[in-house]
């Protein structure tokens, strides 16, 4: 015999139902939900789980205490001041209770504006004010975070916050079910030295982490890191003030991370990232991406010896490293040998290379970066230092290798044509965006030939200024091959001669 379900328990089912499907029509949902709990007491409280599931803000709980009820709605339809509580008094003892008794509530909770936190002044610091709360954003002034702890539930799994206080490791000790922590820190934030052992302190009492985005941690948190088989992601940024970290070159490798599968780090520089790399294993390792201010060529091919050492080769499928600054380097380096260190990764699908004076591309390199990734369907190699030699000869050799490919963007020598197009009986139908934005054109009229005899998918090459730092003539030159390549798909449509000029 079947159970019989209870109306509450066939309503919650409903809900959760609706809630997934509502999208972003949120104004109807909550006044639905309000004239709903008011119909009957059966329907009252799933309906009001639901109202109050998600928060954004604690305004409306405040909602709820009659004297501050006043200074919320006395305003009709004007909105809301963000300094409506200044000179308001902290909330007495029944009135903690007035706005408690919703809170137990709430499942997820974004605060943004802490100007009404000083209501909760007097409210001793073992007060758990979201006893079941699932989700906090807590992004306030550093002044203002203080007022954590009334926001740590033993149940809460994930929290972002904006500052590293010295009540940081409470979060660890009281939200013990914690698996993803984020902290968002302003880029002009400065991170101390007592800060980042305060982080790294935190991090290692933190036993179910799944994914963890933060500033820079010291190598004891990353061997603690390393021991975590729950742990999938891990994101590292420097803010731009950050102290220079004191990187320990006797450091003892790290356990392997096992199930990590996720890896980036967004730098000053590179030191960092290449010593975690040569100090680790990531077995299960699937994507790959670091931003640095500088990247020159030798930390570069550092980067990329100790990113093929890390015992991903058959699991590794997106790359992406790129500088925002060029630096002036030396002429006695091999420009090639960093993008062969990442030839041995045979799965990989998206590959984003933006440096430079540290990839120079040839015809031979090409053939052997597409013979190395047989599955590739996006690959960017950019480097606007160096000279593009890549032909339309060698890109089409290589090209006949990966059937898969869908953008590609690198640099060529569009000026020295070693093709015929009309003789030229090879055609790629897969690739459906090419960006040669940053290469030089003579004879636009033939270029365009070639990309629609050969490139059948390809309508246009981008122009956009906002993507690439080349001279204005380029966008000329590349906006007169788009021309040509629209008359040619228009006089096919047509059913015209193949080629004829539009004008003639």
């Amino acid at each position: 015999m079947h159970r019989a379900l209870l109306i509450s328990e066939v309503l919650s089912a409903i809900f959760a139902h609706v809630n997934e499907n509502i999208g972003s029509q949120n104004v109807g949902k909550k006044s639905s939900l309000e004239a709903l709990a008011r119909t009957c007491k059966a329907f009252h409280e799933p309906a009001m789980d639901l109202l109050w599931a998600d928060l954004d803000g604690i305004t409306p709980l405040l909602g709820c205490v009659p004297r501050l009820h006043q200074l919320i709605y006395q305003t009709g339809s004007k909105l809301l001041s963000l300094d409506w509580s200044k000179g308001v008094d902290p909330l007495s003892e029944q009135e903690t209770h007035q706005f408690l008794h919703h809170t137990a509530r709430v499942r997820s909770l974004r605060i943004s504006c802490s100007a009404d936190l000083h209501l909760f002044a007097i409210l001793p610091i073992e007060t758990c004010m979201f006893p079941r709360l699932l989700s906090l954003a807590f992004i306030v002034q550093r002044l203002r975070h203080k007022y954590l702890y009334l926001f740590l539930s033993p149940t809460l799994s994930r929290c972002v916050l904006s500052v590293i206080n010295p009540d940081f490791k409470s979060l660890a000790t009281r939200c013990v079910a914690l698996e993803h922590l984020s902290l968002q820190m302003p880029e002009w934030e400065r991170q101390s030295a007592d800060n980042r052992t305060l982080l790294s302190d935190s991090v290692r009492l933190c036993k179910r982490l799944v994914t963890l985005s933060c500033p820079p941690l010291d190598w004891a948190a990353w061997k603690h890191l390393s021991d975590l088989p729950s742990l999938l992601k891990v994101s590292v940024y420097e803010p731009r003030n950050a102290s220079r970290w004191s990187l320990d070159r006797d450091i003892v490798n790290f356990a392997h991370f096992l199930n990590v599968t996720n890896l980036s780090f967004d730098v000053n520089t590179a030191a960092y990232a290449i010593t975690v790399m040569q100090h680790s294993e990531f077995p299960s390792l699937r994507e790959f991406e670091m931003v640095a201010d500088v990247l020159p060529c030798a930390e570069a091919e550092q980067l990329f010896r100790a990113l093929s050492k890390c015992k991903a080769n058959q699991t590794l499928e997106h790359i992406s490293i790129s500088a925002r600054l060029s630096k002036v380097q030396e002429h006695s380096f091999d420009s090639s040998a960093a993008v062969t260190q990442l030839l041995c990764f045979t799965r990989l699908r998206t590959v984003r290379l933006y440096l430079h004076h540290c990839i120079h591309i040839d015809n031979n390199l090409l053939l052997e970066v597409m013979s190395s990734w047989p599955h590739i369907r996006s690959l960017e190699l950019v480097d606007s230092q160096m000279p593009p030699t890549v032909t339309f000869r060698g890109l089409f050799a290589a090209l006949r290798l990966c059937p898969h490919l869908h953008t590609l963007h690198i640099l060529m020598d569009t000026v020295n044509i070693d093709i015929d197009p009309a003789a030229e009986s090879f055609q790629h139908t897969t690739l459906q965006k090419l960006d040669l934005c940053q290469s030089d054109i003579k004879d636009a009229e033939t270029v365009a030939r070639i990309i629609y005899s050969v490139l059948p998918c390809i309508d246009r090459i981008p122009t956009q200024r906002v993507c690439w730092a080349a001279p204005v003539a380029f966008y000329k030159e590349w906006a007169e091959v788009n021309k040509h390549l629209g008359y040619l798909k228009f006089s096919t449509f047509g059913g015209d001669i193949i080629g004829t000029d539009a004008e003639s």
